[in-house]
This record gives C-alpha cells, sequence and structure tokens, in this order.
C-alpha cells in the first residue's frame, strides 16, 4: 500500500485527534515536536540486596512483588551498559508518557545512553500519527493498546511490537453517566445514545458489552463518535445519555467529584480483559531491526520505571504534574486504575500470537474498521528479537 493510502485511511477515522496521556495513547496534546528536559538527579548508592535485584531484573520480566527503587534502577543501568554493545544513534526519539518524563527527569536516559553519545528526545502530540511519523523517522518508540496497532498494520503500517503488557483489569474503561440520570446500569440505557471514540479501545469494551447483551446497533440503542477532546463535554451538556472511556487524568476528575457516576466498567473475563486491553510498545520495523540492543535496554528501564512509578505513586505524579499541568491525585487515580498494563506480559510468545490472533478474529467480525482482506499476519505481531 502507498504511504498516501495509509495515511488517508489512518485520517479518515479520526486518529490525528491528540489525547492527554491514556493507556491507549501515550501522547500529551501537542503538535508533534521534540522536547526534552534534563533535570538529572544525583546518583544514589546501591545496596548489595539492589545489585542483586538488578541484576535478576535483567534477565526477567519485572513483576508487581518486585520493589524498584532508584538505586535499583541505577545498578540496572551500570549492567545493561555492560550487556549490551549499542548501536551507533544520534537522536532516539520517544512518544511522551509517565515512563519517559520521569526518566528524562531523574536523568535515567543520560546515564543509560550518554557513553553511546544517544540523545534521547521527547515527541508530543504521536497519538494518532505513529505511522507517518516512523515513516519520517521523526519517532522511534511509543506505546498505544492492540486496537489502534493492529489498526494501523491492517492498513499498511510498517510497524513491529517489541514489547507487550499484561492484561488490564475491568476498570481500566468505565462507562458514564450524568449524576442527575436515572440510569443505575448498562442495560438502563437500551435505546439510548452512548459515546466513545472510534479510534479508540474503549470503544471496542463498549461494543463488546453491548453484543454481550444482545444489542444491535442502530436499533437497540445509538452510538456516538466523539473525540477524546470533546466526549466530557458532550455528557456534561446533555448531547449524549452516556460515555465509555478511560478515566484518564482530564475525565476523572468528574468521577471523584461526583460530576459523573459509573455504572459499568469492561466486561468480566471477557475479550478486552483477556487479551484484547492489554499495551503495546512498537517501532518501525527497519528501526527495530536495526536497534535491537539500545531498544533491549531502552525496554528493560521502562520496565523498571514504571514499577517505581506505580509504587511511588504520589511523587511520580508530581513530577509529571509539573510537566502536563494534570493534576498529580488525578494521573495516580488513572495509574492505579491501569496498573496491570504498567507490567510486561509473562506468557509464552505462542500464547501472546494466539490470543491476538483470536483478538483481530473477534475485530473483524463485530467491527467495521477490520476486515479479512486487511487480516495481518500473526507471524508479524511480535518481533522475535525482543520475545523470549
Amino acid at each position: 500500500m502507498k504511504k498516501l493510502e495509509i495515511a488517508t485511511k489512518i485520517v479518515s477515522l479520526g486518529l490525528t485527534a491528540a489525547i492527554a496521556l491514556t493507556a491507549c495513547g501515550n501522547g500529551s496534546a501537542g503538535s508533534g515536536t521534540e522536547s526534552s528536559s534534563s533535570d538529572v538527579q544525583q546518583t544514589v548508592a546501591a545496596t548489595a540486596e539492589d545489585e542483586a535485584l538488578a541484576a535478576e531484573l535483567l534477565d526477567r520480566n519485572v513483576t508487581p512483588s518486585d520493589v524498584v527503587t532508584p538505586a535499583v534502577i541505577e545498578a540496572a543501568i551500570v549492567k545493561l551498559k555492560d550487556k549490551y554493545e549499542f548501536e551507533s544513534l544520534d537522536t532516539l526519539k520517544l512518544g511522551s508518557g509517565g515512563w519517559v518524563y520521569i526518566s528524562d527527569k531523574n536523568g535515567w536516559f543520560n546515564e543509560l545512553l550518554g557513553d553511546n553519545n544517544t540523545t534521547v528526545a521527547i515527541v508530543e502530540g504521536t497519538v494518532g500519527n505513529e505511522v507517518q511519523l516512523m515513516e519520517r523517522d521523526e519517532l522511534h518508540l511509543t506505546n498505544r493498546m492492540l486496537y489502534p496497532y493492529l489498526l494501523y498494520k491492517s492498513q499498511g503500517g510498517d510497524l513491529t511490537a517489541v514489547e507487550l503488557s499484561e492484561d488490564p483489569a475491568p476498570g481500566i474503561v468505565t462507562i458514564l453517566v450524568s449524576k442527575d440520570s436515572d440510569y443505575q446500569s448498562l442495560e438502563d440505557l437500551k435505546g439510548k445514545t452512548i459515546a466513545s471514540w472510534k479510534a479508540g479501545c474503549q470503544y471496542v469494551a463498549l461494543i463488546e458489552q453491548t453484543i454481550d447483551l444482545g444489542w444491535v446497533e442502530g436499533t437497540d440503542w445509538t452510538y456516538a463518535n466523539v473525540s477524546n477532546n470533546d466526549i466530557k463535554t458532550a455528557l456534561d451538556a446533555g448531547e449524549v445519555d452516556a460515555i465509555s472511556v478511560h478515566p484518564f487524568a482530564n475525565i476523572n476528575n468528574e468521577i471523584i467529584t461526583g460530576n459523573f457516576r459509573e455504572i459499568a466498567n469492561a466486561k468480566e473475563n471477557g475479550v478486552y480483559t483477556n487479551y484484547g486491553g492489554a499495551s503495546v510498545t512498537f517501532s518501525s520495523t527497519e528501526f527495530a531491526n536495526s536497534h535491537v540492543n539500545i531498544l533491549k535496554a531502552v525496554l528493560k528501564l521502562r520496565q523498571l520505571v514504571n514499577a517505581y512509578i506505580i509504587q511511588n505513586p504520589e511523587e511520580t505524579s508530581k513530577i509529571i504534574e509539573g510537566i502536563t499541568r494534570d493534576p498529580a491525585a488525578n494521573t495516580a487515580w488513572y495509574n492505579d486504575r491501569s496498573k496491570e498494563t504498567f507490567y510486561s506480559a509473562s506468557a509464552p510468545l505462542s500464547e501472546l500470537i494466539d490470543d491476538t490472533d483470536n483478538y483481530q478474529n473477534w475485530l473483524i467480525e463485530n467491527t467495521e474498521e477490520f476486515t479479512e482482506e486487511g487480516r495481518v499476519d500473526k507471524q508479524s505481531f511480535f518481533n522475535t528479537n525482543f520475545f523470549n
């Protein structure tokens, strides 16, 4: 497929709308320009226990039971530099997000890559523009959920996944109604209008729920495609009866203050919570294959920093607030809702491939965005250089 055709199809779905830090897109609103702060903190002395854990975590995924401190991260950085011979690279361009901000603020990118003369640029406003940015070498690594990643690949995007998260809990998606409405459950919304953003995976979670209820769109309920930037206003103004969203920082304050009420979440033990809602880290195929060692080291740093974020919500959310202006309490609230996706999947690659292909089958059967003609070869889902 020609590049112009890819871009046209993506734009037609509204994927170029920029959103705040979310599980579906780790980009803050912006124009796609590069920026990088370098507020380097003092190195923390590592104990023997820190060194031992750092060494252990180089050879396995970080888990919620691992206590990750700055000392562990810095000990791991030293070991990563010994383990990998980094390829030549002037600038590594990373899509913005919590782990990127925290790593940059603490000087961990410089500690890891400075000796290689590689700097890190933080690219804002990447959500919906990933394929085009990667084609232009303006973005090297970013994170979304499986839905947009598979959609991009089905449209011809030359992308490759280098990491996949664990599956989310149902609370990562919420269906909200106004506090003054009479709706108490999803079933009460039969015959009503529910909004979501069709370019985000919260849309998929909503569709799964309505299918489970036996509802037919256009007959039993009305769907409204509203961007994440406008969806809160649509509910507040009474233009729709409910919204299906990720309760990220610019939404969850409405829940915390009681302005919106939660009446449902993603289906328990469903397609979405079993594999569809996993978060995927990806790159262009060319860049990933040409910079295996750099990316392996950066991905391990990402694992460690993600665990550190979850284990230190007040401190890390405050740092992020100083960058994104999202209130720290709201960022911490959403991170807790999505904490499972901060950890990398532990299942064997063969199982990840089969689960993802089952998700693709479901998408082809139940959404108009996916077709049999655009089916992605399941052997191309994940880059085997990065999965054991």
